[in-house]
């Protein structure tokens, strides 16, 4: 990954962090913000499913359909369902509710992103054809303090055939005490819900409450509803504690990460070549042609110092190189360029004799380095409860989606460093990753895993590690292939001599 240490990419990489830092700060001041609220209803069959309806019932007989209910509107909505009877004249559309008396209603409070199913049990009594069982939504609003019809409704057409019962359409409502007594349950949960509290267990015993003062116990569905009116001062108060909390912890990791990556970016473009030499430091240097005199007084000296000393290692090329007043830094950052524009060649004294050496060896650094990726990537998805390691997995799960998998396919079609710019690789991988990804996606689709979390995962893993598997095989073929010319090269250089 020698390539990921040019100016060029160090800069590009740079650029990157920083404007994803300031994506992620717009994201953490955008939270929880919706952009198009909406909510969902639907009729499901008997067998819970979308179709398998019934197109002919008996009057006076029970038939089973589900209500289903979602709410997507940022917040949560007390719904009120009013299922009412009409015919192929009645007028109903997105303004205009239904001019009929319902025959059965569901109420239900929803938190923001979720869903309920909910049988209905339904007796129609008055035969007829063509009939339309209409089923709209209404939802109370905080501002006029009353059910508003939503605009969104379903209808069922059905055939009711005649059996002779004798019966009638019974509606009845929750009586107005209980349901004042209701909106005030709700009108805590959205308070408490405003000040970043946890809800459920408020919400939870609306909807038991809901439940009994429809079956008629109105004493158990008041206690239910005092209950959960009486916890909001609690939940509100950690609710603020826990979202400041959060507010300042996000603020130091964001700055943390930010700051980090740019001092990260001033160390690279200082101290990594350093490093860079440590890891060389046993490989011996050579001038691959004559002197070549330059405006650059350091690789002039660099140039001496090889040519001086026949067999002289990274580590000595260093070192005495602090006899002529230059920097460690500077030295192994210049041998670098040198290396790159091959005025002078590395060799390793004992190169690796097999392909298990190799993978063991600094020749396969990269391919540990995104083994470990990889790994650390799968810890963060499944170990994340930590709001730390929550924002690491943000960091790792980008790299594993958006540049692993096209590196590695960039490193298996081209192993050899000189066949691109360092540039043009990391341009590539992105750009691979963004094509892979989908494709990946749009198999899985067809497969009996579907698109989930742990096939996209385990697919994302294997492909990568695959092909930085074969790529570090070819790049030790490569490798072989070298070393069998130079030897080759070297014997006929004796036999002339």
């Amino acid at each position: 990954m020698s390539w990921i240490l040019d100016e060029e990419v160090l800069a590009v990489i740079a650029a990157i962090v920083i404007v994803a830092s300031i994506f992620a700060i717009v994201q953490l001041i955008n939270s929880g913000r919706v952009v198009e609220p909406f909510s969902e209803l639907g009729i499901l069959g008997p067998n819970m499913k979308i179709g398998d309806y019934p197109k002919e019932v008996i009057a006076g007989f029970p038939f089973k359909l589900y209500l289903y209910l979602g709410n997507h509107e940022g917040k949560s909505v007390y719904y009120r369902i009013l299922i009412k009877l009409g015919n192929k004249t009645s007028i109903i559309n997105e303004t205009t509710p239904l001019n009929s008396t319902p025959i059965m209603e569901v109420r239900r409070i929803l938190t923001h992103n979720s869903t309920c199913i909910y049988p209905l049990d339904i007796t129609l009594y008055t035969p007829g054809i063509n009939k339309r069982l209409i089923i709209e939504m209404w939802v109370y609003n905080e501002t006029t303090k009353s059910f508003t019809y939503y605009g969104r409704w379903n209808q069922l057409w059905l055939n009711i055939t005649s059996s002779g019962a004798i019966g009638y359409q019974k509606f009845q409502e929750i009586p107005s005490e209980i349901d004042s007594l209701l909106t005030q349950g709700f009108l805590a949960v959205r308070k408490a819900e405003s000040s970043g509290g946890n809800i459920s267990e408020m919400v939870s015993l609306l909807n038991e409450a809901i439940e009994y003062a429809q079956k008629g116990e109105y004493t158990k569905a008041s206690s239910l509803i005092n209950k959960s009116i009486s916890l909001e001062q609690e939940v509100s108060r950690i609710g603020i504690e826990n979202r400041n909390k959060q507010l300042n912890l996000s603020i130091i990791t964001l700055s943390v990460i930010f700051i980090g990556s740019i001092s990260l970016y001033s160390y690279l473009r200082k101290d990594i070549w350093i490093l860079w030499s440590k890891l060389k430091s046993r490989y011996i240097v050579k001038l691959n042609s004559r002197i070549n005199k330059s405006e650059n007084l350091i690789q002039n000296k660099i140039q001496e110092l090889i040519h001086s000393n026949k067999r002289i290692t990274v580590n000595e090329l260093i070192s005495n190189s602090k006899n002529f007043g230059i920097k460690s830094n500077e030295s192994a950052k210049e041998l670098f360029k040198m290396i790159k524009n091959k005025l002078v060649i590395l060799e390793d004294p004992s190169p690796p004799k097999n392909f298990s050496h190799y993978i063991f060896s600094i020749y396969s650094l990269d391919f540990w380095i995104i083994l470990a990726l990889l790994s650390l990537t799968i810890i963060s998805i499944y170990f994340s409860s930590f709001l730390l390691i929550l924002y690491l997995r943000y960091i790792l799960g980008s790299l594993f989606v958006l540049f692993l998998p096209g590196y590695s396919l960039i490193e298996f079609l081209y192993p050899k460093k000189e066949e691109l710019m360092p540039l043009e690789r990391l341009a590539l991988s992105i750009g691979l990753s963004l094509a892979l990804v989908p494709l990946i996606g749009l198999l899985l689709n067809y497969t009996p895993f579907g698109i989930r979390l742990d096939p996209i995962v385990f697919s994302l893993t294997f492909l990568t590690f695959f092909f930085m598997l074969i790529a570090s095989y070819r790049k030790y073929l490569y490798l072989k292939l070298s070393i069998e010319s130079k030897r080759i090269e070297n014997k006929k250089t004796r036999r002339l001599t």
